[in-house]
């Protein structure tokens, strides 16, 4: 054996990973997931004020509430389960 085949004294398995080097770890996006609570959250918004319209102006609720919930309530709920799915891959190297 050489004195250049031998490892250096502060690393005696140069093929042992390295614990004291943690692998870069990189932040996770929330946009999507924000997004999916915003959109969602806006969507419930209209779904409660369509319910409580009519109590309140003896009346029915106006078009564009029951529009809203009908449309920002499922994107929503779809954005959100695009980012469950999204964020349960594992990571690319």
């Amino acid at each position: 054996m050489t004195s250049d085949a031998r490892p250096p004294a502060d690393d005696p398995d140069p093929w042992a990973p390295h614990a004291a080097e943690p692998a870069p770890v990189r932040p996770r996006r929330r946009g999507l997931f924000v997004a999916a609570l915003a959109v969602f959250a806006v969507g419930v918004v209209f779904t409660i004020l369509a319910a409580l319209t009519p109590f309140v102006l003896d009346r029915d609720a106006p078009t564009f509430l029951y529009l809203g919930a009908m449309v920002f309530t499922p994107v929503g709920f779809l954005l959100g389960l695009l980012y469950a799915i999204l964020g349960s891959r594992p990571p690319t190297v």
